[in-house]
């Protein structure tokens, strides 16, 4: 048992701290993302459709007052299999006496934080499965690739909005977003002057962000492996919302309790994270490795 003790949370014992700072990690990124189901009382399990898509060759020219060829509508069903995602952090009595970081009311966020952080590194993982790509391993991200997979998205059919959703190097790196919309090259032995990429390179010039580009709204996530395969590249993906599913568990996605021991005189802190991830439609998502090193 990992009990935090009077020398793992040393911090704020014997202190009076007006301010306590706890530095969440960037979470619940995905969420709203995707197409979310709650299971119904009594299953474990949320049931996702993937329709196909019927094209114009199903549409045929008819003779007046005749009967059309009928088509068949198929789909295929995607399961999400709900499970637990544990998280148990034990507090002894001495430190809850002792320490001014107000321990008992900050560890139940704390550790909600960290149920977070495991679900969009469950959600973005699925990022990797699209078998439609753009830019690849050892290539650096050009604006090229961006709008590549706005085109994929759309020969699919895939609804908006689309979101495209990357790693930190891939937005804020020397080979991300933020790098393609300005320019410092250096001429000679004279610094040219920055130049940006219209009203988006300035508000990446102001904000440090840009929110949206070429169809896309952008999002980051630190869950994204910015080292696949050791070489280097970052695992991002575009995709439209019915890309993805996410099932939640019948009572609810997260819970979060306390538990008294008092024979040995901690209290233990148990959040738990009910949910099952899905691809539902391949097609309507894109694999985006790019080269971060």
């Amino acid at each position: 048992m990992a009990l935090t003790n009077t020398s793992t949370a040393a911090g704020g014992l014997g202190k009076t701290i007006g301010d306590a700072v706890i530095a969440f990690n960037h979470v619940n990124v995905m969420y709203p993302l995707i197409t979310v189901k709650q299971a119904a009382r009594g299953s474990n399990t949320v049931q996702f459709s993937d329709w196909t898509k019927l094209t114009s060759s199903n549409v045929t020219a008819a003779t007046q007052a005749t009967a059309a060829t009928a088509v068949a509508i198929t789909s295929a069903a995607r399961t999400a299999t709900i499970s637990e995602h544990v998280i148990e952090a034990d507090v002894s009595d001495l430190v809850l006496m002792g320490s001014g970081d107000n321990v008992d009311s900050n560890a139940g966020p704390a550790l909600g934080n960290a149920v977070a952080a495991k679900l969009d590194d469950d959600l973005v993982e699925l990022g990797k499965a699209f078998s439609q790509t753009e830019c690849g391993a050892g290539t650096s991200l050009a604006l090229s690739h961006v709008f590549g997979s706005m085109r994929q998205l759309r020969a699919a059919g895939a609804p908006m909005p689309y979101s495209l959703v990357l790693s930190p190097k891939q937005i804020w790196g020397s080979k991300g977003v933020i790098a393609l919309l300005h320019d410092a090259a250096v001429t000679g032995s004279n610094a040219k002057p920055l130049s940006m990429m219209g009203n988006k390179g300035e508000d990446a010039f102001q904000t440090g962000y840009v929110g949206s580009m070429a169809g896309f709204d952008i999002y980051w996530s630190d869950q994204i492996d910015e080292d696949v395969s050791s070489g280097g590249d970052a695992a991002g993906f575009a995709m439209s919302k019915g890309g993805l599913g996410l099932g939640v568990g019948a009572e609810g996605l997260f819970r979060i309790r306390s538990e008294r021991n008092e024979a040995a005189r901690y209290t233990a802190y148990v959040a738990v994270g009910f949910w099952g991830e899905i691809e539902i439609k391949d097609a309507y998502g894109v694999y985006v490795l790019s080269d971060v090193s």
